[in-house]
């Protein structure tokens, strides 16, 4: 379960690409004059291999619903950070505050371009192998019925462990505003639910997952040894008044573009 925070992010993002109503006529997006956020979520998360130097992440949602961001702290030695806005009708907008530019693309465009692969690949073993992912007899997850309140939220306890004797715990809160779930979903639509194989009363941990205006909490994952392997961490949950200005940065508006016309400007504007 080494890593298991980002896999678990990384098996939502990849979820994404098996909608089949892609193909619409997308227009240029009009990127706003700033994006203004209500609320904050800043989470630590500790590996067991760079446990002197834990990973901080920061989320930021709205009232409204409209879009969520996160923002990604810059290497060491750089200026600036990274903030990606994603809205819910699967538009990315990338900040680079180093280079002070704003790239934009839409998730649903180029997922739909990249559905012209998918004619070499047996959709049917591509499908098992998404289910496989999540079969209870490699990977079980339970809820432990245990409750804490953190910030004034009421979390949940699940306890997850897979056939090579890893487990740990992962605790959820309901929230008063929309989690990664209802951006993930709404920007692509989930109607891979029933391509993952119906039903879902025997994986709860993906219920949670799925669920509407939710948020991973915490995690404490071991490895067969009893070691801690991974552990996250919430150290801010609240109310926030925050605005991020469009001004002044160079805006590269890729959202109507295709993956060959995106990368025919990048090239252009390199050279």
């Amino acid at each position: 379960m080494k890593k298991a925070y980002f896999l678990i992010g990384a098996m939502l993002l990849c979820l994404m690409g098996v909608h089949s109503s892609f193909g619409q006529a997308q227009t240029s997006y009009k990127l706003p004059d700033a994006f203004k956020f209500d609320y904050q979520v800043t989470q630590v998360i500790t590996e067991k291999q760079r446990s002197a130097n834990p990973d901080t992440a920061q989320f930021f949602y709205t009232r409204s619903g409209e879009y969520a961001a996160t923002a990604f702290a810059g290497r060491e030695g750089r200026k600036g950070n990274l903030l990606l806005v994603l809205t819910r009708d699967g538009i990315c907008i990338f900040f680079n505050e180093h280079n002070k530019n704003i790239t934009i693309v839409s998730v649903r465009k180029l997922v739909s371009d990249l559905s012209g692969f998918m004619k070499w690949i047996r959709i049917d073993s591509l499908m098992s192998a998404m289910r496989s992912g999540t079969n209870q007899k490699d990977f079980k997850s339970a809820k432990t019925g245990n409750t804490k309140t953190i910030f004034g939220y009421s979390t949940e306890e699940y306890s997850v462990s897979d056939r090579k004797n890893q487990r740990g715990s992962v605790w959820f809160t309901k929230v008063d505003f929309n989690g990664p779930a209802d951006y993930i979903f709404d920007a692509v639509g989930a109607s891979y639910l029933k391509m993952m194989g119906g039903g879902m009363s025997d994986r709860p941990l993906l219920q949670a997952l799925t669920r509407s205006k939710t948020v991973i909490t915490e995690m404490d994952l071991k490895d067969s040894a009893g070691a801690r392997a991974m552990q996250l961490q919430t150290i801010q949950i609240g109310a926030i008044s925050k605005t991020v200005s469009t001004s002044g940065f160079e805006v590269n508006d890729y959202s109507n573009m295709t993956f060959p016309e995106i990368f025919r400007a990048e090239m252009k504007n390199r050279n």
